[in-house]
C-alpha cells in the first residue's frame, strides 16, 4: 500500500468527527465529564471560552486531521493494509497509550491541572481518565476504535 498525504490527512478529518461526535454522546449521557477541547486548550489559556475553542481546532486541525491522520497512514502503508482490523488494531494501541502513558502525566504539567495556572481548573484524569468519571476509560477506548476504523476505511477507499 503507497502511503499518501491527502488522503490521509482528509481520513484523519473524517476519523475525528466520528470519534468526536461519540465523545460528545458520551458526556451528553452522562458517562464522562472529560472535555478534550477545554482540556487541549487550557494548556494554552485560562479563558474558558478561548480554550474550548483553541482546544476544538487543535484536536480537528493538528492532532486528529494532521498528527494522527499522517501517523496511521504511515503505520498502514508500513503493514501494508488499511482493512478495518488494521484501524481497530492500531486505534486500541493508540487509546492504550493515551490512557495508560499520557492521561496519567498529564497533571505534571499541565497549568490548569497543576493550579499553578491562571483561571479555570480541571480535575486529573488519571489512568485511562478515570477521573472523569467511570465511563471513561471504555469512553476512550471506543473512541479510539472508531477513530481507527473510519481512518483506514475513508483510506483504503481514497487509495
Amino acid at each position: 500500500m503507497d502511503f499518501a498525504v491527502g488522503p490521509a490527512l482528509l481520513a484523519g478529518l473524517v476519523g475525528t468527527v466520528a470519534m468526536t461526535a461519540a465523545m460528545m454522546m458520551g458526556r451528553v449521557m452522562g458517562m464522562t465529564s472529560m472535555d478534550i477541547a477545554l482540556i487541549t486548550g487550557g494548556m494554552m489559556t485560562g479563558d474558558e471560552r478561548r480554550a474550548r475553542m483553541l482546544g476544538m481546532i487543535m484536536h480537528f486541525v493538528v492532532m486528529g486531521t494532521v498528527v494522527f491522520g499522517l501517523i496511521y497512514a504511515a503505520v498502514f502503508h508500513w503493514i501494508g493494509s488499511a482493512s478495518w482490523l488494521a484501524g481497530l488494531v492500531v486505534g486500541l494501541i493508540h487509546g492504550l497509550l493515551v490512557g495508560v502513558i499520557a492521561l496519567p502525566m498529564m497533571g505534571a504539567f499541565h497549568p490548569r491541572m497543576r493550579g499553578s495556572g491562571d483561571g479555570f481548573r480541571l480535575d486529573l484524569p488519571g489512568i485511562m481518565g478515570i477521573g472523569y468519571g467511570k465511563g471513561t476509560p471504555m469512553g476512550l477506548l471506543m473512541g479510539h476504535l472508531i477513530y481507527g476504523l473510519v481512518v483506514a476505511l475513508v483510506y483504503a477507499a481514497l487509495m
